[in-house]
């Protein structure tokens, strides 16, 4: 089989996206992602050994302006050479998970009638997927909300999520330390940052803290720590690898994050309760309604940005820290949620998609 993968600009479409590459390399099938050279895929790609085929994809602009015209140009370029490629290649199938990276790749699978599958992981859909939504064979999802925008043709899956992590998770037993895991999402969140360190300085010393800052604010970060005598038991880190993840997921009863599905999904495979400070920019609020999904089924509070104070903060991680029952019941809430084997079901529906498509055209 034949199968290219693509969506890339933040690690929430990248690492997905390399998952279900692994699992269809593992089973001897030809891959290639398909990605922009401006985003993290190439080096994600380069670390997991996937061949990477870039375009010079990028956000586009306002329309009609000297940005937005430069890119409906690279757009098209972009669009023209995966075109050329995928006639040469001849693939049985497209896989996105979205991001502007993906778009080029999309519409030249749509002009050559290659079936797609797509992968959507909040529970407000990107504009990139509503486009390709229209022609896609198959979507599949983490949140059912999701399913609500494409009725006929949604599956929740759930979300692929590295294999390490899922390992980790099976064998996670009680910790008897009591650590907050606090990220700040795969660039950082100056705001959140700032809440999180004031509130671990305010709470003392009897718990741990392991803040991932984000590699662009760690620094900073880590200066105001030195600066303001943050306890022994406070550490920040700039950012966390697949091992170090796991570890650190596995040792924490409680996080503070913002609300990508990525981190969603692995707080719930954890049985993590979290404080949600949704970025407020994402595309039309996606993270607002990730958050409230899991609110819902009692697993998380939720704080807007413009809410948070160190007081405030204090109040809803002082309301979990001293309800034990509530962190059991919503970690086994979460737990009901997540679905451990997400990667293996998008991978059966990709063989199912590409292989009717053989049957339609033999």
């Amino acid at each position: 089989m034949r199968l290219i993968v693509t969506g890339g600009g933040t690690g929430g479409h990248v690492y997905p996206a390399l998952e279900i590459a692994k699992a269809f390399s593992a089973a001897g099938a030809d891959v290639t992602y398909f990605g922009s050279l401006r985003g993290i895929e190439r080096d994600a790609c380069e670390k997991a050994n996937v061949r990477f085929f870039g375009l010079q994809s990028a956000p586009l602009g306002k329309p009609w302006t000297p940005s937005g015209l430069a890119g409906y140009f690279r757009l098209a370029q972009s669009i023209a050479k995966a075109r050329r490629a995928f006639a040469s290649n001849k693939p049985d199938c497209v896989f996105s998970t979205g991001g502007y990276a993906a778009g080029p790749s999309l519409q030249a699978a749509r002009s050559l009638g290659i079936p797609v599958v797509l992968h959507e992981q909040n529970a407000i859909p990107g504009r990139t997927h509503r486009i390709a939504a229209k022609f896609a064979e198959r979507i599949c999802g983490v949140f059912e909300e999701t399913g609500e925008h494409f009725p006929s043709k949604f599956v929740r899956t759930g979300m692929p999520i590295r294999e390490e992590l899922i390992e980790a998770s099976k064998s996670r037993t009680d910790n008897p330390e009591f650590q907050t895991l606090c990220i700040g999402g795969s660039q950082g969140a100056s705001a959140l940052n700032e809440a999180v360190l004031s509130l671990a300085l305010r709470v003392g010393e009897q718990y741990r803290w392991l803040h991932v800052s984000g590699p662009k604010l760690y620094e900073a970060t880590a200066k105001a720590a030195e600066r303001l005598s943050a306890q022994s038991g406070y550490r920040v880190v700039p950012f966390l690898d697949a091992p170090a993840m796991a570890s650190a997921l596995s040792a924490s009863v409680l996080a503070i994050a913002r609300a990508g599905a990525g981190v969603v999904s692995e707080l719930a495979l954890f049985g993590i309760p979290a404080i949600f400070v949704p970025y407020p920019l994402a595309h039309a609020d996606h993270q607002t309604h990730n958050a409230a999904a899991i609110v819902k089924i009692g697993g998380a509070s939720l704080i807007a940005q413009s809410d948070v104070t160190p007081e405030r903060l204090e109040t809803e991680w002082t309301a979990w820290a001293r309800d034990e029952g509530r962190r059991m019941t919503a970690a086994s809430s979460l737990r009901n949620w997540s679905i451990p084997d997400a990667t293996e079901r998008v991978r059966r529906i990709i063989e199912e998609v590409a292989s009717a498509s053989g049957v339609r055209s033999r």
